[in-house]
């Protein structure tokens, strides 16, 4: 991985510094395309690296081997009539895929960095003898002896490219930035899988979760949203086009950036957050594991929001309206953004409960999206 670029295209990325308190905080964290997804741009030197502390834990790394807005991309690449008996998925957004359709036995090994990031956080039973590899590089996935290997269009390409020399066939995914986008992945690798009618089960029973999260939404008051992420520089947030505000969108709680025409992952400093002063603000839970020497591991949004004295008068978090996904469906690029709407709606319901936000809501059917 390039020093001075580190990227988390896997989902998986943790921050070890603590924004509030270090002297040198790092160049504002980015998301990726894919949402809830950052992107850390920082000039660091390697001995710099171990100096501040600073911990990048990824599911995979790597520059882009193509455009994911290319038609090529679009769609599943490498395709064979044969059916795989060893899959490997190699980042958090292909375990997610992978797990939802095969069983434990056909998984030659699971990415450790990703797990985290996926819908195995919990370290589900079924999945933990599975075998696991550490990095996206061709020795120790080819340790793995896989016949099959889902990756990111993201991942390193070397690697990729030395796989297939190998003899294993590689599966790129598409760039997903939508429930549609992951309902078409789903079916396409269910077909490539030959688990067509596991993946048509999957989808139906996925979009009779729409249906209903859709009919939660209806029936609620309409509130405006933005997710923020700081680690200790500019901050960010995300538009149109990217998973996590289509997880607003199902969610029914409207996006401020996307309604003002913005697309994709962008800056926001405190300035533009004060101006927006959104009802709800949404930000990614800590990890799991807990705060160490190392610093903090998930959690820094949510306190840059709580304790900078610049936000105080900021709707949402006077009256403490911040709600904190976990981070593996904060982050999700997989059908799993379903599941992420879900916990958004109820989070947002229970705040309705509690009590309403000071400013008026907007009627569902006044919204521009």
């Amino acid at each position: 991985m390039p020093t001075a670029e580190a990227r988390s295209f896997g989902r998986k990325v943790v921050f070890a510094l603590d924004p509030l308190t270090a002297p040198h905080p790092p160049a504002a964290p980015r998301f990726t395309r894919r949402a809830g997804l950052v992107e850390v741009l920082g000039l660091f030197s390697t001995s710099a690296l171990s100096g501040v502390g600073l911990l990048l834990a990824v599911a995979s790394c790597g520059p882009a081997a193509t455009d994911p807005n290319t038609d090529s991309n679009r769609q599943l690449s490498s395709r064979s009539d044969a059916v795989p008996l060893r899959v490997l998925p190699a980042s958090a957004t292909a375990v997610d895929f992978a797990t939802a359709l095969l069983p434990a036995e056909r998984l030659a090994g699971l990415p450790v960095q990703a797990l985290e990031y996926s819908v195995l956080h919990d370290s589900a039973a079924q999945f933990a003898a599975r075998p696991r590899f550490d990095v996206y590089l061709a020795e120790p996935v080819l340790a793995l002896a896989p016949d099959l290997v889902i990756a990111d269009p993201y991942q390193a390409p070397e690697t990729t490219e030395r796989l297939r020399h190998a003899g294993v066939r590689v599966v790129t995914l598409p760039a997903i930035a939508s429930w549609s986008d992951a309902r078409s992945t789903l079916l396409d690798l269910g077909a490539q899988l030959g688990v067509s009618e596991r993946a048509a089960k999957l989808c139906a029973e996925f979009d009779a979760r729409v249906e209903r999260l859709a009919e939660r939404a209806q029936a609620a008051p309409r509130r405006r949203g933005v997710v923020y992420s700081n680690f200790g520089g500019v901050g960010s947030t995300a538009g149109a086009h990217t998973t996590i505000d289509d997880v607003l969108r199902l969610a029914g709680l409207e996006n401020c950036i996307a309604t003002q025409g913005r697309e994709g992952h962008i800056d926001l400093g405190f300035e533009g957050l004060i101006a927006l002063d959104p009802d709800v603000i949404v930000v990614s839970a800590p990890l799991r594991l807990p705060p160490s020497a190392q610093g903090d591991l998930g959690g820094a949004s949510e306190r840059v929001l709580l304790q900078a004295s610049q936000l105080a008068s900021l709707r949402a978090v006077r009256e403490r309206r911040i709600v904190a996904l976990p981070a593996w469906l904060f982050a999700t690029g997989s059908h799993e953004i379903v599941s992420a709407a879900e916990a958004l709606r109820e989070a947002l319901d229970e705040l309705e409960r509690r009590a309403p936000p000071e400013s008026p809501a907007e009627s569902p059917a006044k919204s521009t999206r």
